[in-house]
């Protein structure tokens, strides 16, 4: 069976994923949602500025057996912009947090201070085997309702 893999850019994550050349894009979308929690009707997959079709095979693009497209992830309702995250850290310390997708990695930090005690400089966040970056929003590491982020407590400051 003849497959692609796909190389998923962004964000600072980066997953790669392979399916078989008969699969749709929305087949495909739904991969990337098991992978990184957004849901596909907020994806936008996009192959050299052209906007896949949700119903259209990967074999109809002519796809190469790799390929790299870039996916748009289509902002949160104003209305309802909050959402829960769970941090768990290494010792089994879980706590939910209501965030923002625009939340900076370096505010959900200081955030993370105040709830486990833990000197910001002395954690590191993790979400999808990726470390984060302060200087970047949560959306930029697929932070979405419901899912995951590690903290590493190090034992000498970053």
């Amino acid at each position: 069976m003849a497959t692609v893999q796909f190389r998923i850019t962004g964000g600072e994550v980066t997953p790669e994923i392979t399916m078989p050349i008969s699969a749709t894009i929305l087949d495909l979308k739904e991969r990337i949602q098991l992978f990184t929690g957004i849901v596909m009707t907020r994806q936008t997959l996009r192959f050299n500025n052209l906007e896949l079709t949700n119903d259209q095979t990967i074999s109809h693009y002519g796809f190469g057996q790799f390929a790299t497209l870039v996916l748009d992830v289509k902002p949160l309702n104003d209305q309802f912009p909050k959402f829960y995250i769970l941090v768990k850290s290494c010792n089994e310390q879980s706590k939910l947090i209501k965030v923002k997708e625009t939340t900076l990695v370096g505010d959900l930090r200081s955030k993370l201070e105040r709830h486990f005690g833990i000197p910001g400089r002395l954690m590191s966040l993790y979400r999808l085997s990726h470390e984060m970056n302060d200087d970047f929003p949560l959306s930029a590491y697929y932070v979405c309702a419901g899912c995951e982020v590690e903290v590493v407590i190090n034992t000498e400051s970053r």
